[in-house]
């Protein structure tokens, strides 16, 4: 049992840093930090630990929170010896981004065409996702929102696939052009890249760069486009006669950084059954994994992918900085109101 503090919080994905201020564990020592997901309060909290696998994980056993997705019980033991004002080391704002979309990249859309396809949502009774859906040779992705983390993180490892697991181009979609250009120029790939603003989604020029790629197949994957995005690509595919016949696949990941009102989630429901959205669950992937191959091998192998990811983070995330603050309403009060900008990363001290 360990109570704990929050001490960090990254606004990204919402992921902490806890800090046990009373422990019954003798491996947790009061003030061993443990690294994962948190409710957005600095109240004390009682924590019901058992070790997980591999050494360093713990689960979180309390009864109340087992009907929370599994993701969200796991926490990793961090090093305590670097202040909260030096957070190079411990990254958690890649981490945190990098932790939902390898899983994307690597098992959603494989490269590897032995492993059994993997539903955006994990496989689940009643969900289908089979070796034509994650095949991308044959596709050309289209990526919204392409200058949030997560989408940064997955066009990272999507533009690294090679061979016939490579897809025959990247469309993204972005309010950053420019920064999303200069991480294209920094690490070159076989993989055809476009960067286009939300103003030019729709446009001619969009068209024919996306007819050109010769696609059998478009998969838009939304991190959050902005207003119209949406309509005007599917528009844009209906209306050219180089893309009519190209089977569309859309895989929902998140939204648009804003407050929405009633009127507005009912409507992005119905639209979800309408066009078929695929929702995406990071903790459905991960759990599908790890029955498939274990703890052990599953974290070691992507313990390997983050140090290749830290090792060229400035090049794929040109000019990204930590923006520190105290408390959370300020930071909240900028992600409502889409002020966090492409190169901000958000990392708060809550007392």
């Amino acid at each position: 049992m360990g109570r704990n503090n929050a001490t960090m919080m990254s606004i990204s994905r919402c992921k902490f840093e806890v800090a046990l201020e009373d422990t019954t564990i003798p491996e947790l020592p009061r003030g061993t930090l443990l690294y994962g997901f948190w409710p957005t309060a600095s109240t004390p909290t009682d924590l019901k630990l058992k070790r997980g696998s591999p050494e360093g994980h713990w689960i979180e056993t309390s009864e109340y929170r087992q009907q929370l997705i599994p993701l969200y019980n796991r926490y990793t033991v961090t090093p305590t010896s670097n202040p909260i004002s030096d957070l190079t080391a411990l990254n958690p704002l890649s981490d945190s981004a990098w932790d939902e979309l390898d899983r994307m990249a690597e098992y959603v859309f494989s490269s590897d065409p032995t492993q059994p396809p993997i539903h955006p949502l994990g496989n689940q009774p009643g969900l289908h996702w089979t070796l034509s859906d994650w095949d991308l040779s044959s596709a050309v992705v289209v990526n919204w929102a392409a200058s949030t983390k997560t989408a940064r993180v997955f066009s990272y490892y999507l533009s690294r696939k090679s061979g016939s697991s490579a897809s025959l181009g990247l469309l993204q979609v972005t309010s950053a052009v420019s920064r999303i250009e200069e991480a294209d120029r920094n690490l070159a790939t076989s993989v055809p890249s476009k960067v286009v603003g939300y103003g030019d989604v729709g446009s001619k020029e969009s068209a024919e760069w996306l007819a050109s790629r010769k696609a059998s197949k478009i998969v838009i994957v939304d991190f959050g486009g902005r207003g119209n995005a949406l309509d005007h690509t599917l528009s844009l595919i209906k209306n050219h006669a180089g893309l009519q016949h190209c089977k569309v696949v859309i895989v929902k990941v998140g939204n648009e950084q804003k407050v929405y009102s009633m009127e507005e989630m009912i409507a992005g429901r119905a639209a979800m059954e309408e066009l078929g959205k695929v929702q995406s669950n990071t903790s459905g992937v991960q759990d599908t994994i790890l029955e498939s191959v274990g703890p052990e091998a599953y974290f070691a192998m992507r313990g390997a992918q983050w140090e290749k990811w830290l090792d060229d983070r400035h090049l794929s995330v040109p000019g990204m900085q930590i923006v520190f603050g105290s408390g959370v309403s300020g930071g909240w009060d900028r992600l409502c109101h889409g002020q966090v900008r492409a190169e901000e990363g958000l990392l708060y001290k809550m007392q």
